[in-house]
């Protein structure tokens, strides 16, 4: 156990899908290339590379240990060349279904992620929401980031777990890291906004669980804590994403909807779930000097209002944006006019 994070390896109090495999099977790895010249523009590339290699019925053999030498192999081949190679690492297996050498290549490139999962070097940054008619930090969004090699967005990281599937290990292991970082800053008076991807949660009780103990742990309480759903315009079963709204609510939770105002379906999202505040997106407010995104903005915060929900506008980055929300009756804000992310709450 690191920071008191539970050990990856083996499943956590939550559920099965929690259960970390571990480490890619190192065995040897087969490439097909499907025609003679594509065979021949991989041999070659992989003699220059020096990499260990044997031909066994138009298969390529790479030894055990050389995933590495792939990305050289990359290098030079167009798209087609690499969609044309398939890589498996199961002698018998139906190449059809092998990965392609450019999706092989991907998931080498990402091997960080898992290593970072592992090794727990993700942090949380806050960035502040502020109340500009009482003058004061409102909540703090926790937003997941990784410092390596280099610097991972939290796009970049969300991205990376789709695309290795760890969507419900990683979601469960951020709003745990989230909540725990978060209380040793957090301020009275103050909320707290969780970030969760509603297609991690199949079963909003059993999923929650290692992160309602982890609330428990901290000392704060559930009605200092706001989760807020990320890619709302990528949801599909809105009637799950209602069952997890309700047991939120239940448990004394806050509920906030993001990017509100765009997408096809994200005001029919906001009847369906009455959150208890809408996100507007960054890419009305940048607008909001326009009369048509200013004609918008109006009309969903009157929405709202009616139905008594907190409207935040996300994206605020000058004076002039604020003074013009703040006409329309929005008071909550978030932006880099107010403060960027940072591992210390402002």
């Amino acid at each position: 156990m690191r920071n008191g994070i539970e050990n990856l390896n083996s499943p956590c109090s939550e559920c099965v899908l929690c259960s970390f495999r571990g480490e890619p099977p190192k065995d040897a790895l087969f490439l097909y290339a499907s025609t003679p010249i594509l065979r021949q523009i991989v041999a070659s590339k992989l003699k220059n590379l020096q990499v260990r290699f044997q031909l066994e019925n138009e298969l390529f053999r790479i030894d055990e240990g050389q995933d590495l030498a792939i990305k050289g192999l990359l290098t030079g081949l167009s798209d087609a060349e690499c969609g044309d190679i398939r890589a498996t690492r199961e002698s018998g297996a139906a190449l059809l279904g092998a990965s392609s050498l450019e999706a092989l290549g991907k998931q080498i490139e990402t091997a960080w992620f898992d290593d970072a999962v592992r090794s727990d070097t993700f942090t949380t940054f806050f960035q502040p929401i502020v109340d500009t008619r009482e003058s004061r930090v409102f909540a703090h969004e926790c937003l997941i980031r990784l410092f390596s090699d280099r610097a991972y967005s939290g796009g970049e990281i969300i991205d990376t777990a789709i695309s290795r599937g760890r969507v419900h290990l990683f979601d469960s292991y951020a709003r745990r890291l989230s909540i725990r970082t978060a209380a040793r800053q957090h301020k009275p008076h103050t909320k707290v906004f969780v970030n969760f991807m509603p297609s991690s949660i199949y079963d909003p009780a059993l999923c929650m669980a290692s992160t309602l103990d982890e609330l428990a742990k901290t000392g704060m309480t559930s009605d200092e804590i706001v989760f807020e759903v990320v890619e709302s315009d990528h949801v599909r079963d809105v009637k799950q994403l209602r069952k997890i709204c309700d047991f939120y609510r239940k448990q004394g939770f806050g509920f906030a909807l993001d990017d509100v105002g765009t997408g096809t379906n994200s005001l029919q999202m906001v009847c369906d779930l009455k959150p208890d505040y809408i996100k507007l997106d960054k890419s009305l407010i940048s607008g909001i000097s326009d009369t048509m995104y200013n004609a918008a903005v109006r009309s969903l915060t009157e929405f709202a209002d009616q139905f008594g929900l907190h409207v935040v506008a996300e994206g605020v980055e000058t004076s002039e944006t604020a003074e013009i929300l703040q006409s329309m009756g929005i008071h909550l804000m978030q932006g880099y006019y107010f403060g960027r992310p940072a591992a210390m709450m402002s």
